[in-house]
């Protein structure tokens, strides 16, 4: 009589928490996509499309954290990357759409 999981049921849990990495990297790769799109919303003088998209930016990069916390899958590439984004959506993007709007 064996007690504990099964080599499967250990093998599939290793896989479904290796594949959720990806769920946090997901939004932060969406927080640097807003960045971008403010970046070239600023160089089209359209100001107001690259704040909203500096806003949307500001809520993936809440829901990242979130989800990294909650499913206990940080790692020092998300971090990393986490700390690109916020340079790209929270620095250059404003920084340059208030240089343009100036």
């Amino acid at each position: 009589m064996k007690i504990g999981k099964s080599g499967k049921q250990e093998n599939r849990k290793k896989r479904l928490h290796k594949g959720i990495y990806i769920l946090p990297n997901i939004f932060t790769s969406l927080n640097i996509f807003c960045g971008y799109y403010s970046v070239i919303s600023s160089l089209d003088r359209n100001f107001v499309a690259a704040a909203i998209a500096i806003i949307i930016a500001a809520v993936f990069d809440t829901l990242d954290g979130k989800i990294a916390r909650a499913t206990n899958t940080t790692s020092k590439f998300g971090i990393e990357y986490d700390s690109l984004a916020d340079i790209i959506s929270f620095g250059f993007a404003p920084g340059l759409m208030i240089y343009l709007w100036a």
